[in-house]
């Protein structure tokens, strides 16, 4: 197996791994995952001097998917964000959504918070929005 591969390995489960931590798995990483595994199929079948070449283009190609696909605002800044507003907030869980239309970058979660009157806000990552919703039954 060559080096390339294990980077491609690396940096999909690099990621995942930020992506569970930092962002309760809001992150829309399909695109660069799915870039990164057909950059590595198709570098395979090319000559020794049009890979280094067409490896750093879709490096930075695929350095712009990630870019693109973190939302605005992590778990922690979401956190804290809230907490200007609320004295006790505490994380519950990210809910996932369905996005309408077809954007590769749009988060398809949103943060989900439990706040000091036992009410549940959401936040949007993306935007910063905050939306009240009613007590758990």
């Amino acid at each position: 197996m060559k080096w390339w591969w294990m980077f491609g390995i690396l940096a999909i489960g690099g990621m995942m791994v930020v992506n569970e931590a930092w962002y309760g798995n809001s992150a829309a990483f399909g695109t660069a995952t799915s870039m990164i595994i057909v950059t590595l199929i198709g570098l395979k079948s090319l000559e020794n001097r049009y890979r280094i070449r067409m490896g750093v283009i879709f490096s930075l190609l695929i350095a712009g998917a990630i870019y693109f696909g973190l939302p605005h605002y992590s778990v922690a800044e979401a956190e804290y964000r809230l907490q200007q507003e609320y004295k006790n907030v505490n994380y519950v869980d990210g809910v996932g959504v369905v996005n309408e239309g077809w954007n590769p970058f749009q988060p398809n979660r949103v943060y989900l918070f439990e706040i000091d009157s036992g009410d549940r806000v959401l936040f949007l990552p993306d935007s910063g929005d905050i939306i009240k919703t009613r007590p758990p039954m």
